[in-house]
């Protein structure tokens, strides 16, 4: 059986990515292993960046649109974070670990990964710099934490580390012709097609559907 490529480019500290998630779980709950995921990380935040005044309203704004549009809890902990004076926000150690997960080649693990980190961020407020949180998510679902454990320890290499794997997920970004994070595009007749998931936040059982007759046709190829 062929399996319909999905690409999801994202990055663990985007809250319309955290938005997304339900549309993932639905996802992956309807077509299982009809679907091979491709997780690409984009680099919101490709170096720790202090929220400014604007920044926080911005993100507070978005929080409470997210909560309204898709019932997703913003806890009081992620909003008690970005209202902290000097608080500040880094793609590369979450990132680093995801793709760690990547790596492992168990992409139902590194989907479930990003889960448990996008709760620690926007229920509890981690900041996803902390290198015990970003271990302890990986518990049952990395069989070898070592070389993140000294990935996470050593912050000067996290340039070096997260320089190709941000290019990678903007270069998939523009050929799957997305405008941001998260964007969803699946592989269809040879070429990457944008899903408008952005019409599906409230109802992410209206997308599902509307992929059925993709999967049904892609499935009923022989695989390789």
């Amino acid at each position: 059986m062929a399996r319909l490529q999905i690409a999801y480019i994202m990055d663990p500290v985007c809250g319309w990515c955290y938005a997304a998630s339900p549309i993932i779980d639905q996802l992956r709950a309807e077509y299982g292993d009809k679907l091979q995921w491709q997780v690409y990380l984009g680099g919101l935040m490709p170096e720790s960046r202090v929220l400014g005044p604007r920044f926080r309203d911005h993100i507070l704004t978005a929080s409470h649109r997210i909560e309204q549009l898709t019932g997703q809890t913003i806890g009081a902990g992620f909003k008690a974070l970005i209202q902290t004076p000097d608080s500040a926000l880094d793609s590369r150690p979450s990132s680093i670990a995801i793709r760690e997960l990547i790596l492992q080649g168990n992409m139902e693990h590194t989907l479930d990964y990003i889960q448990r980190l996008q709760n620690h961020h926007f229920r509890d407020g981690c900041t996803l710099t902390e290198a015990d949180i970003l271990l302890g998510a990986a518990e049952g679902l990395l069989e070898d934490t070592s070389n993140l454990k000294y990935l996470l320890e050593t912050p000067a290499c996290w340039d070096k580390e997260t320089e190709a794997l941000f290019m990678q997920g903007r270069n998939m970004l523009t050929a799957a012709e997305g405008q941001g994070f998260p964007t969803l595009a699946i592989k269809y007749r040879g070429r990457y097609q944008k899903l408008g998931h952005e019409m599906y936040y409230d109802r992410p059982e209206a997308l599902v559907a509307e992929l059925a007759a993709v999967v049904a046709e892609v499935t009923e190829q022989p695989g390789d």
